[in-house]
């Protein structure tokens, strides 16, 4: 289960980029749509990089998932089982289609600094925030699918368990940013949590479970 910690490692290593990238480079929220083009044409190489750590932990999430399908199939069988783990495929899938997509941003900026150019870079630039939020519905599977196998079995402790379930209905929460923007706060705290609760869940299992597994 030493992915999970790798999961961890790298998600804070992408968000410590993002707040930089935020704080030198990337365009102000209210923008216009020419300065939002001609900022994203002088920020490729910072929105490369972002896109590239975001999507670095994607190989050692499936990597855990594999481990913690085998795991959970130890201790429980059942439909929970494969929903977990098709749950977190998606849930860490979704983000880093999102990010690819707003990866072309710096690319259309390039090509024209039009009005009508610089609407379309903020709406594909605004395809990442609504992509952490949708995550947000299979992040919240995941979790309860492993707490409720796992709690049979006796392996939910306390913090698991009450840390997951807060977790879980934030992330639902903030699957609502689709229609209130200001509640994207919340789709973006759960999805930080959701990567500190699985670390968490990662230590625990190799602790109590067999270390040989991913």
């Amino acid at each position: 289960m030493f992915c999970g910690v790798l999961i961890g490692v790298t998600y804070l290593i992408g968000v410590a980029f993002t707040f930089v990238f935020f704080a030198t480079s990337h365009p102000a929220m209210d923008a216009t749509p020419v300065e939002a083009a001609v900022g994203f044409r002088d920020a490729g190489t910072m929105v490369a990089v972002g896109t590239f750590l975001t999507v670095l932990p994607l190989p050692f999430a499936l990597l855990f998932l594999g481990g913690l399908d085998s795991v959970l199939r130890r201790v429980g069988d059942g439909p929970l089982v494969p929903a977990a783990v098709s749950a977190g495929v998606l849930g860490f899938a979704i983000p880093a289609i999102g990010a690819l997509v707003s990866a072309v941003t710096p690319a259309i900026g390039a090509a024209d600094t039009s009005a009508a150019a610089g609407a379309v870079v903020k709406a594909l630039d605004g395809v990442m925030p609504l992509s952490v939020a949708l995550s947000g519905f299979p992040r919240a599977v995941l979790v309860i699918a492993v707490l409720v196998v796992l709690a049979r079995a006796g392996l939910a402790g306390r913090f698991l368990t009450i840390s997951g379930y807060a977790i879980a209905g934030l992330g639902i929460l903030g699957t609502g940013t689709f229609i209130v923007q200001a509640l994207f706060p919340l789709a973006s705290l759960s999805a930080l949590l959701f990567i500190g609760w699985v670390t968490a869940l990662a230590l625990t299992l190799r602790r109590r479970t067999a270390p040989g597994i991913v």
